[in-house]
């Protein structure tokens, strides 16, 4: 009996388990959220439903009235084309997460009017709560359960697409997007919502707008890729003028620059005044600062990804525009409409067409002077199908130094005495790209690279000199560059909105020529010297596999962890490398998220370089048995949030990083190692960086007044124990405080302001604190001679900071669009407004005789320097 009684109470309990979907009901549910209707129900049906409230916040139902209805008929209504439904539990209601099972929507999204491919655009499924972006080739996959799917698609700078797609089994589908238009009132009214920077799982990176770059003040009339990054937080620059990128405590070489996938490994002109992009093809670039993706490797400090145009898909355009340094020309448009594309652009400056006739007028001029630049960008695209396209990209930069000088000596009478320098440098880059994108199925995309990369140096000096008939010559020649050739391929998996897998593998060939240098001497036609140091090139194999995971676990936690797998061999030796890494975004009250992330990064090559400035004459080389690779460990901690209704973008990060194994020449290393026939190998030591700060960013991107405030704290210093007697010393880059202020101002419909303003503290130089005076001795009664030479004393490396930096840049953009469509700008700018005379260089100009003090005398290369340009966009 007692066991029937069990048996019966279990049954009655099962029963009433499942009685809450069978409970008949009458409501009257207005239009409100599913939140409100959900707690309208439960008190309506007496049974509890139960909800996580971040699942349902933002859904909306329409009215409803309901009589004598099964209460699982209503659920099923008040979710339907969401991506929830009900369970039943012990008597209660639970609303869940429906099964990730749905139909796919997949394709590209392009500019309507070009057919360019967009890179980040957002796209939202706010019924079903779920986003997702283009990839860096413009594909996207979205899985949703439902047979409609209503969606936005929102990019800065183009107008907001609202539509709804009727899904049919997997759907692929191209989407186009208008660009927004240049009417004031639109522009103060209109603001395109992007993915809020909290949401984001990735930290530490920037994307840029190449039209931010082009609105800034220029030098020359040149806009500058590489000079507008400077201005963000945790980027510095180099010595004044310079291009060079220093990120977070790195070096120049820390940075990897992908040009197109492509690495470029001199990516500047004029002896590092100018960087090598010509911004007019220029479709996308992202710096990345920390928190690296797997999918990048091979670099310690950063990564500069750029992409440029496919090219106008249905019609020919381009721009022309000359300023004071340069002139350049852009063509693009259809070989065949909708199928293939092309892009031509070509860039030249003239310097040397100004200088030479000016040089040569000069008594005690030289006899030809010339440095000049040019560069040409090419690119091909051909749409074989919706699921593969074929690319091919091109880069040819190369720069020119010619300084020729004679002098004759004066006599009475005349003899054919004279003395000839001649001086030439040719430096460049030749990069190329064959891509193919395809697409496997609605989740999966691939992209496949034959990538090639070529950087070159050759520079020659020589001199002569003829005293009555002898005739005496010297002449040197260095050869330094590295070559690439390689095949990369990336796998692109999206199983679902919150979920996307990326995996790939590459292979990468390279030769290294260190540094080879010849050296003839000449004595009356009889060879006295004929050196060559033992500076072979070098051959490396590297190899890299990588698998990273980026997923959204719940509302509050979203992460992103990867494992980078890179090998490389040379001379016999084997190196690997495993790199982990992670990086997590929480979202906190208030709708803050609180970011964190680790990698671990591993670097095979190095740049050998004896000074501040990155010059052409600095030598890559690779890591061997005797130089092992570089690794940095890098931790960050940032905060971020979307304020003033989307307006604003604002982050603060902390980062901490470790660098082993990082070279610097040994105290008095001979640069070209040719006296000795020693390898530079011989010239350097290795030791530890340490590189930690804060920074701060807060960015307007909508509206008529553009720009950011960064701020910088930060701290670099290097331990190199052949280096400074062991003793940590302050790196050369090393800053505490600089603050950017960058603004652009859309004044009227045709005229555009901007202005940036810098203040850096100052920068450590080495300055010798004494000086030991020649040994003046007698060498007969009558005459005296100096037996040693005076000898500088350095007490340490890197030991003084004597002057701030700041600088301000005015610009201002006339601009006239004509009906036929073509569209004129005026450029004019002047940087250096109030004519600082921030330094350059530092040395001792005078030591004190009465106390231990030294006068110090300063160099500097910027003064106010205005410049106009003129640019016909048709």
């Amino acid at each position: 009996m007692r066991y029937y009684i069990t048996f019966l109470l279990l049954t009655m309990w099962q029963a009433l388990s499942a009685q809450p979907a069978n409970l008949r009901t009458s409501i009257s549910i207005p239009a409100t959220s599913l939140e409100t209707a959900l707690k309208l129900l439960e008190q309506e049906s007496h049974v509890p439903i139960s909800f996580e409230g971040s699942r349902i916040k933002g859904i909306q139902v329409k009215e409803r009235v309901y009589k004598n209805v099964l209460l699982g008929t209503i659920l099923k209504e008040l979710l339907e084309g969401t991506q929830l439904e009900y369970k039943e539990k012990g008597g209660n209601i639970l609303i869940v997460l429906r099964p990730r099972s749905g139909k796919t929507l997949s394709g590209f999204v392009e500019d309507a009017v070009s057919g360019e491919k967009l890179i980040g655009v957002s796209l939202m499924a706010p019924q079903h709560m779920a986003g997702t972006t283009t990839n860096n080739y413009g594909f996207y996959s979205i899985t949703v359960p439902g047979d409609s799917l209503y969606i936005q698609l929102t990019y800065t700078g183009y107008q907001r697409l609202d539509t709804v797609i009727k899904l049919e089994g997997n759907t692929h589908l191209n989407f186009s997007l208008q660009t927004a238009s240049r009417e004031l009132e639109q522009i103060t009214i209109s603001a395109p919502r992007t993915t809020p920077i909290q949401q984001s799982s990735q930290m530490s990176s920037i994307n840029l707008p190449v039209s931010q770059v082009r609105s800034m003040p220029r030098l020359l009339g040149e806009p500058d890729l590489l000079k507008t990054l400077q201005q963000m937080p945790g980027v510095k620059q180099g010595s004044e003028g310079t291009s060079a990128l220093l990120v977070r405590g790195g070096t120049p070489d820390q940075n990897l620059i992908l040009l197109d996938g492509a690495p470029l490994y001199n990516p500047m002109h004029l002896l590092g005044a100018f960087s090598t992009f010509n911004t007019s093809v220029l479709k996308d670039v992202t710096l990345y600062k920390g928190a690296f993706p797997a999918r990048y490797g091979g670099r310690l400090s950063s990564v500069v990804d750029i992409s440029t145009k496919d090219g106008n898909m249905h019609q020919l355009h381009g721009d022309f525009s000359v300023g004071l340094l340069s002139t350049q020309f852009t063509l693009e448009g259809p070989l065949q409409k909708g199928k293939t594309s092309f892009v031509l652009s070509a860039r030249r400056t003239y310097p040397d067409l100004i200088a030479t006739p000016i040089a040569k007028n000069k008594p005690d001029g030289p006899e030809k002077f010339s440095l000049f630049f040019y560069d040409i960008n090419a690119k091909l695209h051909h749409q074989f199908s919706d699921k593969d396209k074929l690319y091919f990209s091109f880069y040819l930069g190369k720069d020119k130094l010619r300084l020729l000088e004679q002098y004759n000596v004066p006599v009475d009478p005349p003899v054919d005495n004279y003395n000839i320098s001649d001086l030439h440098i040719q430096w460049g880059n030749i990069t190329s790209t064959l891509r193919w994108n395809h697409i496997f199925s609605p989740k999966l995309f691939a992209n496949t690279m034959l990538i090639g990369s070529s950087y070159k140096l050759n520079s020659t000096f020589y001199s002569e000199d003829k005293y009555d008939t002898a005739i005496n010559t010297n002449s040197l020649k260095l050869n330094s560059g590295i070559r690439d050739f390689g095949l990369k391929t990336d796998f692109d998996y999206r199983p679902s909105p919150a979920h996307t897998i990326k995996m790939g593998a590459s292979y990468m060939f390279r030769t290294f020529t260190p540094g080879i240098v010849r050296m003839q001497q000449t004595n009356d036609h009889l060879i006295t010297l004929d050196s060559l140091n033992n500076n072979r090139t070098i051959n490396g194999s590297e190899t890299d596999l990588y698998a990273e995971d980026d997923w959204e676990i719940t509302r509050w936690l979203k992460l992103n962890a990867g494992l980078h797998w890179s090998t490389f061999s040379v001379q016999g030796q084997f190196y690997n490398s495993l790199q982990p890494r992670a990086s997590a975004r929480f979202l906190l009250p208030g709708n803050w998220g609180l970011k964190l992330s680790y990698s671990r990064m591993t670097q095979y090559i190095h740049l050998l370089a004896n000074n501040s400035i990155s010059l052409p004459t600095d030598l890559w080389v690779p890591a061997t048995k005797k130089i092992v690779p570089q690794q940095a460990d890098q931790y960050a901690v940032g905060l971020a949030r979307n304020l003033f209704h989307n307006k604003y973008e604002f982050s603060a990060e902390v980062y901490y990083k470790k660098m082993d194994h990082v070279i610097e020449y040994r105290e008095g290393a001979d640069y070209l190692t040719t006296s000795k026939g020693d390898t530079w190998q011989e010239q350097v030591a290795a030791g530890t960086g340490v590189a930690y700060g804060a920074e701060l960013l807060l960015q307007k991107k909508i509206g008529r007044l553009t720009g950011w405030l960064g701020y910088t704290w930060s701290n670099s210093n290097r331990t190199i124990p052949e280096v400074n007697y062991g003793r940590t010393f302050p790196y050369k880059y090393d800053r505490r405080h600089d603050l950017h202020l960058v603004l652009v101002y859309k004044l009227r419909k045709n005229i555009e302001l901007s202005a940036s303003w810098t203040y850096q503290t100052a920068t450590p130089f080495t300055v010798s604190v004494a000086n030991y005076e020649r040994i003046y001795e007698p060498s007969t009664a009558n005459s005296y001679y100096y037996t040693q030479p005076s000898i500088n004393y350095i007490n340490s490396r890197n030991n003084v900071r004597v002057q701030a930096y700041h600088r301000l840049d005015l610009g201002i953009s006339f601009i006239k669009q004509k009906k036929n469509g073509i569209t004129r700008t005026w450029n004019i700018s002047i940087l250096n407004v109030y004519n600082r005379k921030n330094p350059f260089t530092y040395n001792v100009k005078q030591y004190s005789s009465t106390n231990a003090t030294a006068q110090l005398a300063t160099s500097s290369i910027l003064p106010i320097m205005p410049s106009i340009s003129y640019t016909l966009t048709f």
